[in-house]
């Protein structure tokens, strides 16, 4: 059969203002469109996140009169529901003959109320490979779908839901996701994942909607196989990121991977993100050896009662452990945090910004903006903003643009949170009325990033110190226990 798959455009608070050669894909429509192309049905998908929706919608039915698919897929998250819903009314109307699938996180939690919007499409709940494959071939033969575990779909007026899909414990059995339809001559950046599903819980996040709290891996060897293909393919690739939900999550097989990447003599660079626990020594040497050369890692809050309050289940002691263990690593640390988690005060961001200074202190960390909670479905924040009041289901069928958390604080004092918190940590407001008196204390340890980064200048650096700041120059000769800058 002939499927189109769709991920359109993000709604206007959420979209970059230019399309990125290198920005990250989605891994579940590469995947996706390489397994329905192993069993012989033609595939083509659209990548449109970043596209205005006039331009999205001009691209889709283009594709559509172009290929005549018999199945149309949207890849439904939070933040292009509008455009997809948009989208699925259109081509119904006008092509009412076109089968409609939906999947992806908004679907597996919201199916419900898709449904009786839209009574003709067919959900797709959690994982989607096999689902979608069973899916085609019923409507193929054109049987029921009844006996298709993970999905919902309207028969006779109500909504049926069938029992879940097991979810693929060897994810090696999966063709390589289909990178093909995210390169270009210029890309330099490829996407993958070797690993799937993660076992916390936190608040603000509903990927357990999916995987259920289930990890499960590729095996080293699988992984190895999949980089070696996309250096045989692309000879431009430099650097690939791993959007696993817990690359750490298992230290010694970190060690494994990045010991065959040495091995094999394979020279890119490689970023991931993960958890400030499980990190060993060992694993911080492997990683710099592979050639990572960027880790983000998910604080959220330097506040301990938000950390618990969101289930991070991380401590300050881990957090310093982690940054002392990177330390002397050339790897670059980034770390993600969110202002007005549930719980946030004055004092809690204050809290935060304290903390992160301190681990500044350790290894410098680049920030250059932080987030500020949004809402989405499935998570406990929402059953938070449900059971206060501040919000109901029917708000994901409108064109309102993904909330703010504006439960405790409005998002004027959001914001104000957001700014105070960059001020004092923001290495780019340092020069700013509002940034230097609350980063004046951190110019030496900024000083240090600095002369570790651009190695060329350290004389220019110290001069400045000396002459307009004189008081922090002793303070960073002293820090730095070394020669004299100048």
């Amino acid at each position: 059969m002939k499927v189109l798959f769709i991920s359109s455009s993000f709604e206007d608070d959420a979209r970059s203002k230019t399309i990125n050669i290198n920005s990250h894909y989605p891994m579940g429509l590469a995947y996706l469109h390489a397994f329905l192309e192993k069993y012989g049905h033609t595939v083509h998908t659209l990548f449109l996140n970043d596209y205005s929706y006039a331009d999205c919608r001009k691209i889709v039915l283009k594709n559509v009169k172009m290929h005549s698919p018999d199945v149309v897929g949207f890849n439904i998250i939070t933040q292009n529901r509008t455009a997809s819903f948009r989208l699925i009314h259109h081509i119904h109307k006008n092509n009412p003959h076109i089968r409609i699938l939906i999947g992806g996180i908004h679907t597996t939690v919201m199916y419900k109320q898709i449904l009786k919007r839209f009574p003709y499409i067919i959900a797709v709940l959690g994982e989607g490979e096999i689902t979608a494959k069973e899916i085609l071939e019923k409507i193929h033969a054109r049987k029921s779908l009844r006996h298709v575990d993970g999905i919902a779909y309207v028969s006779k007026r109500k909504i049926i839901k069938t029992k879940n899909r097991v979810l693929i414990t060897d994810l090696d059995t999966l063709p390589f996701p289909k990178h093909e339809v995210f390169f270009s001559e210029t890309r330099t950046i490829a996407s993958m994942i070797t690993s799937r599903g993660c076992p916390f819980h936190c608040s603000f996040c509903v990927l357990n909607a999916i995987t259920r709290g289930y990890p499960r891996k590729r095996s080293v060897q699988n992984v190895i196989a999949e980089i070696e293909y996309l250096i045989a393919t692309y000879p431009q690739l430099e650097t690939i990121w791993f959007h696993d939900d817990q690359f750490f999550l298992i230290n010694s097989r970190v060690i494994e991977f990045c010991n065959e990447i040495f091995r094999k003599k394979i020279k890119l660079k490689f970023i991931c993100s993960g958890r400030f626990k499980p990190i060993s020594k060992e694993m911080v040497e492997a990683l710099e050896k592979a050639g990572f050369i960027q880790v983000l890692l998910g604080l959220e809050s330097g506040s301990p009662k938000i950390l618990d309050l969101c289930h991070k289940f991380i401590t300050h002691e881990d957090v310093i452990k982690a940054m002392t263990l990177f330390k002397n690593s050339k790897i670059i640390i980034s770390t993600f945090l969110i202002v007005g988690l549930y719980g946030e005060t004055d004092e809690t961001v204050e809290e935060t910004i304290r903390f992160v200074q301190r681990i500044q202190r350790i290894k410098y960390l680049v920030f250059v903006d932080i987030g500020i909670l949004l809402v989405y479905p499935g998570t406990e924040i929402y059953s938070i903003a449900k059971k206060r009041g501040f919000m109901n289901d029917s708000y994901w069928l409108t064109e309102k643009p993904t909330p703010f958390f504006t439960v405790e604080h409005s998002q004027k004092q959001l914001e104000e949170f957001k700014k105070r918190t960059l001020d004092s940590i923001a290495i780019g407001r340092i020069l700013t009325p509002s940034g230097f008196p609350h980063q004046y204390y951190m110019i030496p340890w900024i000083i240090k990033f600095l002369i570790a980064q651009t190695p060329r200048y350290p004389l220019y650096a110290g001069h400045i110190l000396q002459r307009f700041f004189p008081s922090v120059y002793l303070r960073a000769h002293h820090l730095f226990n070394r020669k004299p800058l100048v």
